[in-house]
């Protein structure tokens, strides 16, 4: 029988070793830098940058192509494409406005 490949962080890469930071993709210290980084995140309300700090939190992110195309989970449960640039296929991303999928992106990418 093999044994499954460790789970590594989804922004730095470390090993991940409690469940907590296995589920929700990132390590504590990776989880700090996006409390730290979020309140200067230019372009976002104060709602979507707590909004995007439970996605995170949540494991609800997850990369699609490398670190420039993820898949991030709206409130409903429903899938939403988000790219680091900010595009994203939520209702707010398609008509142009910026949405927590995309702060959420940009504190990984950041």
């Amino acid at each position: 029988m093999t044994t499954p490949a460790p789970m590594r962080c989804l922004r730095c890469g470390r090993t991940l070793t409690s469940p907590p930071s296995i589920a929700a993709g990132f390590g504590p210290g990776c989880t700090r830098h996006f409390r730290r980084v979020a309140p200067t995140l230019p372009g976002f309300t104060d709602r979507q940058i707590a909004d995007a700090l439970e996605l995170l939190e949540l494991g609800g992110i997850v990369p699609l192509r490398g670190r420039h195309v993820w898949l991030t989970i709206g409130h409903r449960g429903t899938a939403y494409r988000t790219a680091s640039t900010g595009q994203c296929t939520c209702v707010a991303g398609a008509h142009g406005k910026p949405c927590h999928h995309a702060a959420a992106v940009r504190l990984v990418a950041a």
